[in-house]
């Protein structure tokens, strides 16, 4: 078996989730259990489709394990989302974002005034950071 992050994490989740690999597969949407011990292998890639309830099921981050997935399947599309999208973000950038989506799913954004200033000047220090790495 060759080296694989996605295997490692979902192998590491699993492992720690506490659950039996058919509860994880009932949850997932899988009909054969055995499929995660192919996954948890590397012998079958993970679908990427099924990394948002894999993560939730596991308590995994699903932006996290959907980049290690992309990256090591897709190298050319990882490359090109972390140059365009400036992907994976830190874990402020993160922080933030969380914050700004809970905000505006409480109505409590208003994007303008001194709220719209500081918001553009975190951007220009992110991308500052994200020039400087």
């Amino acid at each position: 078996m060759a080296f694989s992050p996605t295997a490692n994490n979902l192998s590491d989740a699993i492992d720690a989730s506490g659950l039996t690999q058919r509860e994880i597969a009932d949850r997932v949407g899988f009909n054969h259990p055995n499929v995660l011990s192919m996954m948890k292998q590397g012998v079958t890639r993970v679908p990427l489709q099924r990394i948002p309830a894999l993560a939730q099921t596991l308590g995994m981050d699903p932006s996290k394990f959907l980049l290690v997935a992309i990256e090591e399947y897709h190298p050319g599309v990882h490359e090109v989302l972390c140059d365009v999208l400036g992907l994976p973000l830190t874990d402020a950038e993160m922080g933030v974002v969380l914050m700004f989506r809970m905000a505006c799913m409480r109505g409590d954004i208003e994007l303008e005034g001194p709220f719209k200033k500081a918001l553009e000047g975190l951007m220009e220090m992110a991308e500052l950071a994200s020039a400087s790495r």
